[in-house]
């Protein structure tokens, strides 16, 4: 059988699959984040219970949350991204902030909406100088082995460029989600029934914009040098791939992975772009 199919179908399937719903969550809206005491902690997993679950027989390595739909957020260390989800949850404290990198050291689990619950969002460590390699080894795992993983928040301070450890996560977290979306092509290649797998996108957030030029046109130029190099760093990391065997040009790919950035600032009154996050999180988990 041919391993690829024409890009127009490719796009035809991703789009028939696109209205597929969970069916807990077919009538997600921002409203799950007007109450913001509905948030809740609901699990803590670290590096150690990790390494314990991998030794267990084959099975769910992370706690099943009754299949709610997942997004986890990371960045570089002291990017901000603890203080904007804080502020996506409506809290000022349920996610633990420091001006110290390092602070989170492990996965935590925050369920959004009452009881049960319509999605969770998942807290990881930053990378960077500071991180350690089985902090890295915990998120790649959950990115790899969760089914309920739905988009990948990644968070950039706007008053710092793209550095090399930029670059060097997304091509990570892009090989990463690559390997996962090839691995589930092939398996459907093998049933006979060939059709591209869901998406799990990268979804970049510029924060602390209050540090960009406030003449809106210099603005604009450092958001789209953002954008231009997360792009650009996505997609070289799959030109090396053999993205054609799904049907889609390394090109293409990179655009249907990584979505553009969206732009935040916790210090305006009310705060800039939380909106657009809570609106992007319930796109993600519909």
């Amino acid at each position: 059988m041919n391993s690829s199919l024409p890009y127009r179908h490719v796009t035809r399937i991703r789009s028939a699959n696109s209205t597929k719903r969970h069916s807990s969550t077919a009538s997600l809206s921002p409203e799950i984040f007007k109450n913001p005491q509905s948030a809740e902690q609901v699990l803590s997993f670290s590096a150690t219970q990790l390494e314990a679950a991998n030794k267990r027989p084959r099975g769910d390595v992370f706690p099943w949350l009754k299949g709610l739909p997942e997004v986890i957020v990371t960045g570089r260390a002291n990017s901000g991204k603890s203080s904007l989800f804080n502020a996506v949850l409506g809290r000022k404290d349920l996610i633990k902030t420091s001006s110290k990198a390092g602070k989170t050291r492990r996965l935590d689990f925050f369920r959004v909406g009452a009881a049960p619950g319509k999605l969770i969002l998942v807290d990881s460590p930053g990378y960077g100088d500071r991180g350690r390699p089985e902090w890295g080894q915990l998120f790649d795992s959950y990115v790899q082995n969760r089914k309920e993983l739905r988009r990948v928040y990644i968070t950039f301070n706007a008053k710092h460029p793209i550095n090399d450890r930029d670059q060097q996560m997304l091509a990570h977290l892009t090989q990463t989600l690559f390997k996962t979306l090839s691995t589930e092509w092939a398996s459907s290649l093998q049933s006979g029934n060939p059709r591209l797998p869901r998406i799990t996108h990268i979804q970049p957030v510029i924060t602390k914009a209050d540090h960009l030029p406030s003449n809106p046109a210099d603005a604009r130029l450092i958001v789209d040098r953002f954008k231009r190099e997360i792009q650009d760093a996505v997609k070289n990391s799959l030109a090396d791939s053999d993205s054609g065997r799904i049907g889609v040009p390394s090109a293409q790919l990179a655009k249907l992975m990584c979505l553009s950035p969206l732009v935040t600032t916790l210090r305006l009154s009310p705060p800039f772009g939380i909106g657009d996050i809570r609106r992007n999180i319930v796109e993600a988990c519909t």
